[in-house]
């Protein structure tokens, strides 16, 4: 058994703007052969071109592992402002970033790309709270929209307990 891992880069640690010009140095400077790109704002996803991205991955000989998507209006300034702004927890922003991951998890299939990953959301530990009991629903809308266009979810994480965390996942 090959227990060898591949070393890619995430384009936007290159440019946050530009998927094309992350892959473009992560092939041909960098010598990486993978790749994850993201997209962090909804004109970003709405003037992605497929076929430029595919193009950018075949001429840099990179192959796309994955795709990640943050979401407009996500504040990262403390562990309460995340847990109150990030992922699908707010009502007010829920439809639009349902429609945006849509759109990314759609973009994912057709550059065959294996992963779509996205920061869900603080998981609550309490197990009853309403919270836990819509974050979980919203998850798992995204998880199978994405897996009926032949995509595995991966949620970004760190602020809960692994023991949260599992149980989540279960």
């Amino acid at each position: 058994m090959n227990t060898e891992l591949p070393i890619g880069v995430c384009s936007w640690c290159i440019d946050r703007h530009d998927a094309c010009r992350g892959i473009e140095v992560a092939g041909h400077e960098l010598g990486l052969r993978f790749a994850q790109i993201g997209f962090f704002t909804e004109q970003a996803v709405r003037s992605a071109d497929p076929a430029v991205i595919l193009e950018a991955t075949r001429t840099a000989d990179v192959t796309l592992v994955g795709v990640f998507i943050a979401f407009e209006g996500e504040d990262y300034a403390s562990i309460a402002r995340i847990a109150a702004t990030g992922g699908f927890i707010p009502d007010n922003s829920y439809a639009s970033r349902l429609a945006i991951t849509r759109a990314v998890t759609d973009l994912a299939a057709v550059l065959r790309c294996p992963f779509l990953s996205v920061h869900a959301g603080t998981v609550p530990s309490d197990v009853t709270s309403p919270l836990y009991t819509k974050l979980l629903d919203r998850v798992r809308e995204v998880a199978d929209y994405a897996a009926g266009r032949g995509l595995r979810l991966l949620l970004e994480t760190g602020r809960e307990s692994a023991v949260a965390l599992l149980r989540f996942i279960d």
